[in-house]
């Protein structure tokens, strides 16, 4: 048999290339681990900036107030929070309402609202009639809260790194993450 005639690879060539994999993978994972608290913390906060903008772009498109509301049952499932046509104005989810984005903490593995902020629950928004805390982006883009008032407030995020972020919205609608 001719040396040219053979293909593949040595037993040799293999064992070396699966530790070099091995040895990348050992480095990695530490470094992986580290990162991804605070790329869901991240995650979290802009989710929730987004979907502020998106209910102040939906109450001045359709020319109504749009809502979000924190700890919001809908249909049997609590929400962190919850952005929906608030139709009757009363800053308070009711059946019939349309319900544009209904979000959970649970989906940021290792983040939440920060307990240590907001009076322990990580919220400084003024509550509804029904105890949640609360805003509504009206027809305009300005925000408005239970009583008719403007509306006000941020939201602290925390992560299993003792990381924080939060996301503030102002009296005049304008939305920024801290």
């Amino acid at each position: 048999m001719h040396e040219a005639d053979q293909k593949g690879f040595t037993l040799v060539e293999v064992v070396v290339t699966i530790a070099i994999i091995a040895i990348l993978a050992a480095v990695a994972t530490p470094v992986i681990l580290r990162w991804l608290p605070d790329y869901r913390l991240r995650m979290a906060a802009r989710d929730l900036f987004s979907n502020m903008q998106l209910a102040k772009m939906t109450a001045v498109k359709s020319n109504t107030n749009v809502a979000v509301v924190f700890n919001q049952a809908v249909g049997g499932t609590v929400f962190d929070y919850a952005v929906f046509v608030d139709s009757n104005n009363n800053v308070e989810y009711d059946a019939g309402e349309l319900l544009v984005a209904g979000v959970r903490l649970s989906n940021y593995q290792g983040v939440q609202f920060d307990p240590a902020q907001g009076g322990g629950n990580g919220l400084t928004f003024t509550n509804n009639d029904d105890g949640l805390p609360a805003i509504a982006f009206r027809g305009n883009g300005l925000t408005r809260n239970n009583a008719g008032g403007f509306g006000a407030g941020t939201a602290f995020f925390s992560n299993t790194n003792a990381r924080t972020l939060s996301v503030v919205v102002t009296a005049a609608g304008n939305i920024r993450i801290n």
